[in-house]
């Protein structure tokens, strides 16, 4: 690690995506390296918010990285490794999908080995921590659970798991996650999780009450076009933060908002939309309105509760929006509303069309349960290079003495 920061650890971010689990890292006091990931929309928008860091690689499959010594960061110069590999595989509704899908091969789709790069890239930076982030589902798939867990610790690695859920560390919404830690076997260290804080957890209403308000955008029918172009224009709030975490969501952001942006919808989506109560479902329309089969699309129309915590946001906010409806308003949900009940702040600034910025966000690990997962590692790291620089300070004093 760099001597001019010795109290600041060094993250590399592999399958970064946005940046999520960057934030979260530096936000409890670590230096981001560099992220990896073969989306472009990704990397564009992780370069954007983390201009400072050392590497910065255009879009790239991270299996054609055979020689990592070429991206100059050296074994043990990195102090935790973090990341995600895609999920579409361990996750129940991926699974879903695909098994509809009479092409798929589960057995050959390359997605199921992913993880095999962060473990070489854990084997190779033999970091102090490393920190692999997925699905809840991937805990009930105890036979590739073991595997994973075998293959990290044959890297010299304690490793433990746990499944947390986000609105329990200060995010609005009930999202479940997989944490893999491991610890270098070297040290004296176990792997170590955060505790939940006990606090009430914050709402929709909490996370975006002062949000400037949008009007529905109305797409026709009998038009083949996915609406009106929609321009990404700085909006002022609608007042003072009205909570504590819209205080803490708009801090270092100034008065005006971006990513504010919502889907078009056509007339009758937009009357569905006005008849579903909040918390109601596609199940509960009056028959006449309904146009598909109950039992697949339960949940294809979905409003959200004002005074509760949202449910997981998922990548398929880039298809359509239409299971995260605004609790009081007809249209579902901007851009910046979902960044903000996925706990990113205002001043991080989504680069992509409006629908990769969907995508991105639901992908995403929420920042503030990644600040969590960080801070007693990092507490660790920073105990670590402060004894050590006192053990170098007594030495140089005994030598003089």
């Amino acid at each position: 690690m760099p001597s001019q920061q010795p109290l600041k650890p060094a993250v590399l971010d592999v399958f970064c995506g946005a940046g999520g689990m960057s934030l979260g890292f530096q936000r409890a006091g670590c230096k981001i390296l560099g992220g990896i990931d073969h989306n472009p929309h990704a990397v564009t928008t992780h370069h954007q918010n983390f201009p400072k860091c050392k590497l910065k690689l255009e879009a790239t499959d991270i299996r054609t990285l055979e020689d990592l010594p070429s991206l100059n960061l050296q074994p043990r110069e990195v102090d935790i490794l973090i990341g995600g590999p895609p999920c579409q595989v361990f996750s129940r509704v991926g699974l879903g999908k695909m098994k509809h899908d009479l092409k798929w091969d589960i057995e050959k789709d390359h997605r199921n080995f992913l993880y095999k790069e962060y473990v070489r890239f854990v084997d190779y930076y033999q970091p102090f921590f490393f920190v692999m982030e997925n699905v809840d589902n991937l805990a009930n798939k105890k036979e590739l659970l073991s595997t994973i867990l075998d293959e990290l610790a044959a890297c010299g690695y304690k490793v433990e798991y746990e499944v947390l859920d986000s609105s329990k560390f200060g995010v609005p919404q009930r999202r479940r996650r997989i944490f893999l830690i491991g610890v270098r076997s070297d040290l004296l260290w176990e792997p170590i999780f955060p505790k939940p804080s006990g606090q009430k957890a914050f709402s929709v209403g909490d996370a975006i009450s002062d949000l400037p308000e949008l009007k529905p955008i109305i797409l026709s029918l009998k038009s083949k076009s996915r609406g009106p172009r929609q321009k990404d224009c700085d909006l002022l709030y609608r007042g003072e933060p009205e909570s504590i975490y819209q205080q803490k969501m708009r801090r270092h952001n100034g008065d005006r908002v971006r990513n504010h942006l919502c889907r078009a919808h056509n007339d009758k989506d937009l009357e569905i939309f006005k008849t579903l109560k909040q918390g109601g479902k596609y199940r509960d329309l009056p028959e006449e309105m309904m146009r598909y089969r109950v039992d697949i699309f339960d949940d294809k129309y979905h409003r959200l509760y004002w005074d509760k915590p949202s449910w997981t946001l998922t990548a398929h906010m880039r298809k359509d929006c239409l299971a995260y409806i605004h609790p009081l308003q007809t249209r579902s949900i901007s851009v910046r509303e979902a960044a903000r009940i996925q706990s990113f702040p205002d001043n991080f600034v989504f680069q992509a069309p409006m629908t990769r910025m969907f995508e991105l966000i639901g992908n995403s690990v929420p920042p503030l349960l990644a600040e969590a997962v960080a801070k007693p590692i990092v507490k660790l790291i920073r105990r670590y290079y402060s004894q050590k620089v006192t053990r170098q300070n007594d030495t140089v004093r005994s030598k003089v003495s």
